[in-house]
């Protein structure tokens, strides 16, 4: 007999978890960087954004998410995803402390800022740079 259950672990075994994957991703950000060594510990919000990261990545190519209000492939974005860094990261920690309005959909917000980041970092210090 061929159960619906049979399919289940059968497509989960084809495509990694996202916790699995979340070990990549920190391994890409170079994770242990956030450490905060006063305190011994590192901020749960970087961790909250490996999460999100590998969310995307396990999702399948071929899903339409939203990024910035526009329906773009899980494919795209996973590419651009693929480029993020250690100071991409920090870019987004920085600009949602900065955030002085409700947010209320953090997912979608820290989606689309990830997404943002890798296409505004260059621009981020230079302006930084300018306006010391």
């Amino acid at each position: 007999m061929y159960s619906h259950a049979h399919d289940m672990n059968q497509s989960t075994s084809v495509r990694p978890s996202v916790f699995q994957t979340l070990e990549q991703v920190k391994h890409q950000v170079e994770y242990h960087c956030f450490a905060d060594l006063r305190f011994r510990r590192i901020d749960p919000f970087y961790r909250e954004l490996c999460l999100i990261i590998a969310d995307v990545l396990v999702l399948d190519p071929n899903v339409i998410i939203n990024i910035n209000g526009s329906k773009m492939s899980a494919l795209l974005v996973q590419e651009v995803y693929r480029q993020l860094r250690n100071d991409h990261l920090q870019l987004v920690f920085e600009n949602f402390k900065n955030v002085t309005n409700r947010i209320l959909n953090k997912k979608a917000y820290l989606r689309t800022a990830l997404y943002n980041a890798v296409f505004e970092i260059e621009s981020h210090f230079l302006n930084e740079m300018n306006c010391d």
